[in-house]
């Protein structure tokens, strides 16, 4: 019965330390933090919130699509992570393979 009072305790303790802590912290955060935490935040938040995420085909690392370098193909266009993947991608007779 006391182990269970004690993990009843050490619970309640933890829960309490991080309320505490994320109060405090609140005043720390940023403008922008805060705006995006906020409901019915700006619409630049949104915007940012929102963000498209887009696979390399040659390395298998997902961009923001945004700062994805595109290459347009007659299937669509494919996003590459840096210059040196779309090279690579485009000097190769073989297809990556797009979303998988």
């Amino acid at each position: 019965m006391q182990f269970l009072l004690w993990v009843l305790a050490i619970y309640l303790g933890a829960t309490l330390l991080r309320r505490a802590v994320t109060w405090l912290l609140r005043g720390v955060a940023g403008p922008r933090e805060q705006g995006a935490s906020a409901v019915g935040g700006t619409p630049e938040t949104a915007k940012i919130a929102s963000r498209r995420l887009v696979r390399d085909p040659v390395c298998g690392v997902h961009v923001a699509e945004d700062r994805a370098i595109a290459l347009a193909e007659e299937s669509g266009v494919v996003h590459f992570c840096s210059t040196a993947c779309r090279d690579q991608y485009t000097a190769s007779g073989k297809k990556f393979a797009a979303h998988g």
